[in-house]
């Protein structure tokens, strides 16, 4: 079963970096995955893991990665603030989505409405406070984020940088757009906690919110996932 599981997850993996990666290699040394558009008109890159230089050579059309030298003075801070302040949203913002899936659970679910009783409304606020958190969070995380990659990688538009920077973005809006459907009450009832589907307008600010808080957690795994690639080089 987990075996399955390990395989469907690399076919997946395989597929995205086809797909927003293009052509790839693996760094001679570190084994990295690192996008052949990465290199600068001259063939060459810097290996965003180890340092090392590599010309990229094409051999009856597949690519060939030389090392040339390495990045001696490649600025290497004893504390990189950016995989310590992603610990933020990446913990916060799943348990946000719980709260969210319970109350949506128990608005469909009459029994468990009634089991949850006042505590529903309870509940819907502190999943409120806990997305508030995680979008805050974002933003020293994506500010960190910036800085480590002008101070340690030189501004080069690696393809995993500029993805993770893009998805960032987005999930600033789409967490400020949840943020602001949850607060203006148009998804729970201030009353009972629980969603608002007895009106069509309800129900299509429950679709909405839903929907930002699903994709908020595509975003966040994906990035989280690209991420760790960038500190443990796999």
């Amino acid at each position: 079963m987990i075996d399955d599981i390990r395989r469907i997850a690399a076919r997946t993996t395989d597929r995205f970096t086809r797909r927003f990666w293009g052509p790839t290699f693996r760094c001679p040394v570190c084994h990295f995955l690192i996008a052949a558009v990465d290199a600068d008109g001259n063939a060459l890159l810097v290996c965003p893991v180890c340092g090392v230089v590599i010309e990229i050579e094409s051999v009856y059309g597949h690519i060939v990665p030389v090392v040339h030298d390495v990045e001696v003075f490649r600025p290497q801070p004893k504390a990189r603030l950016h995989p310590l302040a992603t610990h933020l949203p990446i913990g916060l913002f799943p348990f946000a989505l719980l709260g969210a899936a319970v109350l949506s659970v128990a608005s469909l679910v009459g029994g468990l409405g009634v089991a949850l009783g006042a505590r529903a409304p309870v509940l819907a606020d502190a999943t409120l406070v806990l997305l508030v958190l995680a979008v805050a969070g974002a933003v020293p995380t994506l500010a960190s984020g910036l800085w480590d990659w002008n101070r340690r990688y030189r501004r080069r538009p690696y393809r995993q940088i500029t993805f993770k920077i893009a998805g960032s973005i987005v999930f600033l809006v789409v967490g400020a757009a949840a943020i602001v459907l949850q607060a203006s009450g148009a998804v729970f009832s201030g009353a009972t906690g629980l969603l608002q589907l007895g009106s069509p307008l309800g129900a299509f600010a429950a679709v909405l919110y839903l929907g930002a808080l699903a994709g908020g957690m595509l975003i966040v795994a994906v990035l989280g996932h690209v991420g760790g690639t960038l500190v443990f080089g796999r």
